[in-house]
């Protein structure tokens, strides 16, 4: 659709956090994760669609990518089932091979540890 921006939050003897926003696995995410080394990752990960064309937001396996490309990082999939065009469901992301470090919050509360 477009280019995006994503964020990188550092300071001296602070965890390093990755703020990736509306994006899908890309060459841009991997160049950021690499480059970055983050402590933390934050993707909207609900595979928001349009009416055509393909997710414009990472979908479960693109999460999923995201943990094991980052190995040392962990990941908080946020950004679902607030918009109506956001089709993965927190059951299903839960529900999908995921590693330790991935995180699903809940609307209003903390992520589960």
């Amino acid at each position: 659709m477009g280019a995006v921006s994503g964020f990188v939050l550092a300071a001296a003897g602070e965890p390093t956090l990755y703020i990736a926003g509306d994006t899908i696995w890309c060459e841009e995410v991997r160049t950021a994760l690499e480059q970055h080394q983050p402590d933390v990752v934050v993707v909207n990960a609900g595979a928001a669609q349009l009416a055509e064309g393909d997710p414009i937001t990472m979908t479960a396996g693109e999460v999923i990518e995201t943990a094991r490309f980052a190995p040392d990082a962990r990941v908080v999939a946020v950004h679902m089932e607030a918009i109506n065009h956001c089709l993965l469901t927190r059951a299903e992301l839960e529900a999908a091979d995921l590693v330790e470090r991935v995180l699903v919050p809940v609307d209003g509360g903390e992520a589960p540890v």
